[in-house]
Order: C-alpha cells, then sequence, then structure tokens
C-alpha cells in the first residue's frame, strides 16, 4: 500500500514537473519578441548583368520554427534564406521575402535591375589609418567584378601592384594618398583613399573629471572633491588596456590590500585633507599609471545655495562649450575656447534656453552649465529638472547624456567631482561607460576627421555633401589631438531607405523620454553604485551615440538649457 502511495506521488510530482516546464517554455517563446530579418544589400536594392544571376540572402532573427518564402510575380520561387536571382530581361524586377513564424510573421520586398552594362564599384573607405613602420593591408573591397576584373593601384604617382590587396607601409606621421582602379569588361571604377599614418598606441591611463584632456595634459594629475562623510569612486580612462589588466591602488603611498579592479571606492576620513591616489595597471607585461587627489570638503550641504526672489530656473551661465567635430561646428583657425563659451552665453544672456541653443557635435561634444542657485532632489521620485533637444518623433533621435555636480568646494565653478545620471540604457549590454575618443587635428581644413576610441576601434568623420564648408574641427584646439570621455550608447543609426536613429526609453536629452524630465537621484558613481546626492549647483550634456549618413550627417545632440521644474512651476 505504501509503495502505491509513494508511486502516485512521485507520478503527481513529475506531472506538476512538467508543467512547470511546458509553463517555463512558453514563457521562453514570449520572452523571444517579434521575428525580423535583413537582405546582404544595405539599401535593398540589386544590380545584376542580363544573363548573369545574384544571390538574394537575408540574415534571420528571433524567429521560432521559420518557414520562408521567396516570390516573384506572385510566385515561391524558393523556400530557403537565399534566392539565386536569374538576370533574363532587362529592367526592373520585385522580390518579396516573407517570414512566417511560431512567434509572429514579416515581408519585405526588394528591387532588383537587370541592366547591359554592370560597372565595377569600389566599396573600400575613402579613408584608413596605418601605424608608423607597420605594414598594413589594404584589400580591393568591391561590387560587380568577375574573372575579367583587373586591379590596379598607384602610389606616389606610380604603379605599384595588380593585386587585389595592396601592402602598405610608412615611417613618418602623414596623409598618404592611395589610387585604387578596377576594371571590368562594361567599365572602370576609381577611388583614392587617403591613409593616415600615426604612431601605435600604447597602455594609458588618466583621470579626466568630465573635461577634455589634450596631451599636455596627461601627465598633470587633477584633483576631485568628496564631502566628509561620503565615498567617491574612482576609475581612470584607459587607451590600449584590455579588460584582463590587474591594478593597483596606493592612497599616499600605502597600497590598499585586496584593491585591484579598474574602479576604486574611497572614503576620506579627514575634511581639508588632501588624498594623493595613484593607480597602476599591468596588462601582458606592459604597464600604465596615472595620479589624481581627492579633496576631503565640508559636509554636503555646507555650500547650498537657497532660491531668491531674483533666481533664474534656467541654467543661465555658460561654463565651457567643447564640442566634438561635426558639419555644424563653424569655429576657424582665428577663434579661441572662450569664443565657444560665448556663443552659448549670449543666448543664454537674451533670453534663451528653453530651446536647443547648441549643436554639441559628434560623439563626446559637451558643455556644462551652471543655476544661480542649487537645485534639491524632491525625495518623491519626481522629476527635477528638464532639458529638451529637437528629436523627430521616435525615428529620429540625437541622444546626449546628463552629468551632474554639486559646488562641493564652495568655489562657485565647477571642478568638482562628477556624476552621470543613468538612463534606460544604464548597465545593458553594448553600453560603455568611461569610453574615450581621440580625435586628431586635420592637417588641412576639408580633411575628414580620424579618430580612435579607448579600444583601438579607428574611424573617420566624413564631411557631409549638403554642408561642404562647415568648420567642421573646433580649431582652438591647437595640439596633436583631443580626447572627450563620457558614455557611449548603442548605435541604432541605420540606413534602409529613410536614415533613422531611434531613440531609447528614457533618461536622454534630444531624445522622447517617458516619463519626462531628469531626476537626481538617478546620479551613479563610476561603479553604477548611487551618488545619493541631495541637490546639484552644475549640468553637462555630451553627444553619447555613434553614427553618420549621406544624408544627415553625423549623429549630433542638440540641447538647450537645463530647467529648475519647481522654481519655473512658480514663475
Amino acid at each position: 500500500m505504501r509503495k502505491k502511495v509513494q508511486f502516485k506521488f512521485m507520478l503527481l510530482l513529475a506531472l506538476m514537473a512538467g508543467v512547470f516546464m511546458a509553463c517555463d517554455d512558453d514563457d521562453e517563446k514570449l520572452d523571444v519578441g517579434n521575428p525580423d530579418f535583413t537582405f546582404n544589400s544595405e539599401t535593398g536594392e540589386y544590380f545584376v548583368r542580363i544573363g548573369k544571376e545574384i544571390p538574394l540572402s537575408v540574415h534571420v532573427a528571433d524567429a521560432v520554427n521559420p518557414v520562408y518564402a521567396w516570390k516573384q510575380d506572385g510566385k515561391i520561387v524558393s523556400d530557403d534564406t537565399i534566392y539565386y536571382f536569374q538576370g533574363k530581361i532587362i529592367g526592373e524586377s520585385f522580390v518579396k521575402f516573407q517570414l512566417d513564424a511560431d512567434n509572429g510573421s514579416v515581408a519585405k520586398q526588394v528591387k532588383v535591375n537587370v541592366v547591359d552594362r554592370l560597372t565595377p564599384r569600389i566599396k573600400t573607405e575613402a579613408a584608413a589609418v596605418a601605424y608608423c613602420g607597420i605594414e598594413r593591408e589594404f584589400a580591393a573591397e568591391t561590387e560587380y567584378t568577375d574573372e575579367t576584373t583587373v586591379f590596379e593601384w598607384s602610389y606616389g604617382g606610380k604603379v605599384v601592384s595588380h593585386d587585389s590587396i595592396l601592402k602598405f607601409k610608412e615611417e613618418d606621421i602623414n596623409v598618404y594618398t592611395l589610387a585604387l582602379k578596377v576594371t571590368n569588361e562594361d567599365g572602370v571604377d576609381v577611388k583614392s583613399i587617403n591613409v593616415s599614418v600615426i604612431p601605435e598606441e600604447e597602455p594609458l591611463l588618466f583621470f579626466d573629471n568630465a573635461r577634455y584632456v589634450l596631451p599636455s595634459m596627461l601627465d598633470k594629475a587633477i584633483t576631485m572633491t568628496c564631502p566628509i562623510g561620503k565615498n567617491v569612486v574612482l576609475a581612470p580612462v584607459k587607451f590600449a588596456i584590455s579588460d584582463q589588466a590587474v591594478y593597483e591602488w596606493k592612497v599616499d603611498g600605502q597600497v590598499q590590500s585586496g584593491q585591484t579592479s579598474v574602479c576604486f571606492n574611497f572614503t576620506p576620513s579627514a575634511e581639508g585633507k588632501t588624498y594623493e591616489i595613484d593607480v597602476t595597471t599591468t596588462d601582458k607585461g606592459k604597464t600604465a599609471s596615472a595620479k589624481v587627489f581627492v579633496q576631503c570638503t565640508p559636509k554636503e550641504g555646507t555650500y547650498f545655495r537657497p532660491t531668491t526672489s531674483r533666481s533664474s530656473y534656467i541654467s543661465n551661465h555658460c561654463f565651457e562649450f567643447t564640442p566634438a567635430p561635426g558639419q555644424f561646428i563653424r569655429f576657424n583657425q582665428n577663434q579661441t575656447a572662450e569664443d565657444a563659451r560665448r556663443q552659448i552665453q549670449n543666448t543664454l544672456d537674451n533670453g534663451g534656453g528653453t530651446s536647443w541653443i547648441a549643436s554639441l557635435g559628434a560623439w563626446g561634444g559637451y558643455f556644462i552649465l551652471g543655476f544661480d542657485h542649487s537645485v534639491e532632489d524632491d525625495g518623491l521620485g519626481e522629476a527635477d529638472f528638464d532639458i529638451v533637444g529637437n528629436p523627430l518623433g521616435k525615428y529620429w533621435c540625437e541622444c546626449g547624456v546628463v552629468w551632474v555636480s554639486q559646488d562641493e568646494n564652495g568655489n562657485g565653478i565647477p571642478d568638482d567631482t562628477w556624476y552621470e545620471l543613468k538612463g534606460s540604457e544604464t548597465g545593458k549590454p553594448g553600453i560603455t561607460q568611461r569610453y574615450a575618443l581621440k580625435y586628431y587635428r586635420p592637417t588641412a581644413e576639408k580633411q575628414d576627421v580620424l579618430s580612435i576610441d579607448n579600444d583601438g576601434n579607428l574611424s573617420f568623420l566624413a564631411r557631409n555633401a549638403y554642408h561642404p564648408d562647415s568648420g567642421y574641427y573646433p580649431w582652438f584646439m591647437k595640439e596633436e589631438y583631443y580626447i572627450l570621455t563620457g558614455t557611449c550608447l548603442g548605435n541604432q543609426f541605420k540606413t534602409e531607405g529613410l536614415e533613422t536613429n531611434w531613440g531609447f526609453d528614457w533618461g536622454y536629452v534630444d531624445n522622447i523620454n517617458e516619463p519626462a524630465g531628469f531626476r537626481i537621484e538617478n546620479a551613479i558613481q563610476q561603479d553604477g553604485s548611487p551618488a545619493n546626492l541631495k541637490y546639484i549647483d552644475f549640468v553637462k550634456v555630451h553627444t553619447a551615440q555613434m553614427g553618420q549618413g549621406a544624408a544627415v550627417g553625423e549623429v549630433s545632440t542638440e540641447s538647450s538649457a537645463a530647467m529648475d521644474l519647481r522654481l519655473k512651476d512658480k514663475k
């Protein structure tokens, strides 16, 4: 009898487990989302020569038990993810791909142009980077080539190779021009490639505290602040250093046992004292070091500035405007950083600020504004201040990250510790805190701008055809390069006919936010822990996305001044 009861009990457990597993399976299916796919053509348009064939293919994502169908002239011509289109008749044809899955269906159409002649097209980028004394290979990336194709590389006015790959090496820092000529039986394409030769990156550590850095500043230690009774998380910016690096931290010469990560949580204990903090990293046999001073200031609230009858709800003083390169950055060789600051200050002095007051340029460009009073956290979870941009619905946003600071040392200027306001993307994969970008000063005014990030990725900010004569570079930056730092959000830029840059859920400038406005309670330390600020005095906004298109140019945050919402409601 006991065995039967035990058997029934075990059977019941097994059935219950099966039910729960089924529920888990259903939950997994619900978490997949809707299926989607992309074509192997960026534009959704294909070209093929008469009598030839071309593969049309798709990359499918998030599809549960998918079924595929390519349709041409209303007939199914393939049930795979690839369809070989035959160019039989000159003209345009439209082919539809349909994806049906358990979690949804989606269909898209492409156009195929059948032509009698199809000249080659060079896709290789017009700008590239090589390192001094290190050989680099350049591959001829092309379309519409076949066995009849001939390649020709020229350099210094001479033909140097007929291979599809060129080996290039130069010792000196400069911009060198390669010429690539590609010929097939239908015609010719020619392209110039400007190669910027720069020194190879060496491991580098430095502290920035939310402002730009020049080469001449890298060996100079900055001072950060921390009120007595609070803590500050220190995290240096790193270049050419991997995530596997090990760190050693010292406070006034004393090694901090067990502190081996890139972030160091420091709590000063003596008001008025300035601590010297050193960090050294070891990575793949190489080392780099940086120094920062931390001043222990009086307790939070000592320098709080209450509102008065004359207080402005707008952050009405611009301390700094340092743009990144961009199509609307128009500062010539004779202008200064003060001219840039005055551009915003004049707008504020003339009653502006409630709509966007500046285009910040590409990633990292920023301004720093100050209130004439301290803006308090209401403690109720409501928005404390607002900053607006000019997004065009959800499909065109140019998101900027907000940073805040208290006047912890009471000197009235923003030389204190800065804290990022977290948004909907904070902590998600693909979002990079402590990101940094070197913008190299062009050798000529109309060159594309080279940049290198702290992971070693190289890119060029190309001049926009609709604004060819814009300044593009802030020429008051006189040194070889300048470094901008901050947070890099995921790249949302897409080119599928219409160029779009989708926004995020909440927490960013020049974005469709829900809920709207910004909350001081969202201020975080460099490791993501809460900063627990009771109020702020200064605000910084910087462009936080990468991306550029042929028509719209670079993604560039447009931002208003910050506005104290509770004071605004009283006006």
